[in-house]
């Protein structure tokens, strides 16, 4: 039944990944052995409803998911994967791109490598390291005070087992967001092509914001970026359905793009800027700025397409058996 197919899958949120399935597998024997004898007593099969009344006699996921875990003192059994979690992402969304950041600009911009290394470097670590205490710091004083309160009365407020999401198919693609993915691609492709083209970026009132020629020679290989992503994405949307080839595409196109940016970034591609009421020191000077600003963009998307590649081939080549894909949402 779907119902109690939603539950078993909120229930398994919480549960820590090496006793998921075992603990799942017993809940739902359980829950069934219970629907089977209530079908006995009543001589009929049992709707929608008189499932809901079942599961909601069992509790919210959250407190059955914690009957099944070790006791914790300052973050509880029930919020430590999700404060696990939120750290797993402090680390890789900010840590791990701002150290990738710092190294791919000392090893590609000799201007920022000259004055960030010696003295300069240690300074930078200890920026690092300070953010990454405070990251630290803040997630578990937060998790702390929700340890708190998770067990007050709004916990067993009203609820419904039919609020829970449906059980998510995760090789199912969105036919909404290939569609938006496929129009953004198209739009913005012809428009970033036309730039490079062009290497114009601005030219109003006298103003001009130009391109370098270096930006030029990496032409063809974002003309051949642009023909391979919405030939993925239209064939998304004909056929909304993840095969380990399309994965393997898409984590081809990922790693070729992240290469791509990084060859850019050590290209070290300039951009002119001019105008009546600029002066030529101010003008090198912004256009420096500038310069530096678009080296640690291109160098940070990079990074981003480098990870991004390694989760998809991840993908492409992990066999996921007979376990049951839930939808990636906390649900309580």
């Amino acid at each position: 039944m779907e119902l109690i197919d939603r539950y078993l899958q909120a229930v398994k949120f919480w549960l820590p990944s090496e006793q998921k399935q075992d603990i799942v597998a017993e809940l739902s024997a359980d829950i069934h052995s219970q629907i089977d004898e209530r079908e006995s007593a009543l001589g009929r099969k049992l709707s929608d409803d008189d499932v809901e009344q079942i599961l909601k006699q069992r509790g919210r996921p959250l407190l059955v998911a914690e009957k099944y875990l070790p006791q914790k003192s300052l973050i509880g059994p029930v919020l430590f994967p999700a404060y696990r979690f939120v750290l797993k992402l402090a680390l890789l969304c900010y840590l791990v791109p701002w150290a990738g950041v710092w190294i791919a600009l000392v090893v590609l911009n000799p201007s920022y490598r000259a004055n960030h290394l010696g003295i300069a470097a240690i300074r930078d670590a200890y920026i690092l390291w300070f953010n990454a205490i405070t990251a630290f710091a803040v997630v578990t004083i937060g998790f702390a005070g929700l340890e708190t309160v998770k067990d007050q009365n709004w916990l067993f407020s009203k609820w419904s087992p039919r609020q829970l999401p449906p059980v998510r198919d995760v090789h199912n693609i969105s036919r909404f967001g290939s569609a938006v993915e496929l129009v953004f691609g198209i739009f913005f492709g012809v428009w970033w092509l036309k730039l490079l083209w062009m290497t114009t970026v601005f030219d109003t009132a006298g103003v001009r914001i130009g391109l370098s020629s270096v930006w030029r020679d990496f032409f063809w290989a974002f003309v051949f970026l642009a023909l391979i992503n919405t030939g993925l994405s239209a064939t998304n949307l004909l056929r909304p359905y993840w095969t380990r080839p399309r994965r393997g595409i898409r984590a081809a196109l990922n790693f070729i793009t992240g290469t791509v940016l990084l060859l850019l970034s050590k290209a070290h591609a300039t951009v002119t800027i001019s105008g009546p009421n600029i002066s030529a020191d101010k003008a090198e000077q912004i256009a420096r700025i500038v310069a530096l600003s678009l080296e640690l963009s291109l160098a940070i998307g990079a990074i981003a397409c480098f990870a991004i590649g390694a989760v998809d081939l991840w993908r492409a080549i992990a066999r996921d058996g007979n376990r049951i894909p839930l939808t990636p949402g906390v649900v309580v």
